[in-house]
């Protein structure tokens, strides 16, 4: 990745915001603490409590970006870890991801009404699903869109922390 590139990594209470060649921050949101406490590990979440959960994640960023507005003109940003691992894999409906994978805006889209709108016993036959991610994989989604839609990304990089060179 080029220099003022973000790696963005979702873990289960925080998200991890390093640009390259430059700062880095900790925000306190993450898929598993937006389940406890904004969407309250509903079965189907209300649209209030999606619309609370993006809010969230939009404010927290809001102050990384009053701290850095570079943040803003990033040439490109990579959501790692196995939270941005298992969405790439339901928007692909596999268990692998193919190298320089990018989630689309559209389709990141896609799968988050996709799953909202499925009661937990359903989102569990999602292909590409694993049974880990469940519960928290609309929480996932709430983030890596919350990021796309302040940013104004129309697709970001999803990899392995590994593949990060």
């Amino acid at each position: 990745m080029t220099p003022g590139s973000l790696i963005v990594g979702l873990d289960d209470r925080t998200s991890r915001i390093e640009m390259i060649g430059g700062g880095q921050w900790t925000v306190p949101v993450g898929p598993v603490g937006l389940v406890e406490n904004e969407l309250e590990r509903a079965n189907r979440p209300a649209p209030e409590q999606l619309t609370n959960a993006l809010g969230v994640v939009t404010d927290h960023l809001d102050d990384v970006i009053r701290e850095s507005p570079l943040v803003l003109a990033a040439p490109a940003i990579a959501f790692v870890g196995p939270h941005a691992i298992a969405l790439a894999h339901v928007e692909l409906g596999a268990t692998s991801i193919p190298p320089g994978y990018e989630l689309e805006r559209s389709d990141a889209d896609e799968v988050f009404r996709t799953l909202v709108a499925e009661p937990r016993d359903e989102r569990l036959h999602n292909p590409g699903l694993d049974p880990t991610h469940v519960d928290t994989i609309v929480g996932t989604c709430c983030v890596v869109l919350a990021v796309m839609r302040r940013l104004d990304l129309s697709a970001v990089a999803i990899m392995s922390e590994a593949g990060i060179a």
